[in-house]
């Protein structure tokens, strides 16, 4: 189990440990193209995200949006100064509601890149 500290005023919960690599701080920014075929999806087709860690595995960031469980959805990571940009495709395994009305949002990236 992984023990979570959380700011005053949210709840935690202990969830066991899914990774099969680490995931670091991340502070970029990404674009998610939904890819289902749902009114949700049709109406929101492009989401902003704000990157909250990152792994070759999958993500954690915020969203303006809820997004459905299983939804899948395509990543691009904007180009930085340090990098050059790239896709990924992926599905979503957790929306919850978090501070200040937006959403956490946990992807779980495909083992193929996007080409």
């Amino acid at each position: 189990m992984v023990a979570v500290v959380a700011p005053a005023g949210h709840r935690v919960r202990q969830r066991p440990e899914r990774r099969l690599r680490g995931r670091g701080p991340d502070t970029s920014c990404a674009e998610a193209l939904r890819l289902d075929h749902t009114l949700a999806a049709y109406r929101n087709p492009r989401i902003s995200l704000s990157v909250c860690d990152l792994s070759d595995d999958g993500m954690l960031a915020l969203s303006d949006v809820s997004l459905i469980c299983g939804e899948h959805l395509g990543v691009s990571f904007p180009s930085q100064p340090q990098s050059c940009g790239w896709d990924r495709f992926g599905r979503v395994v957790r929306c919850e509601p978090g501070p200040l009305g937006r959403y956490d949002v946990a992807v779980e990236f495909d083992c193929l890149p996007a080409a």
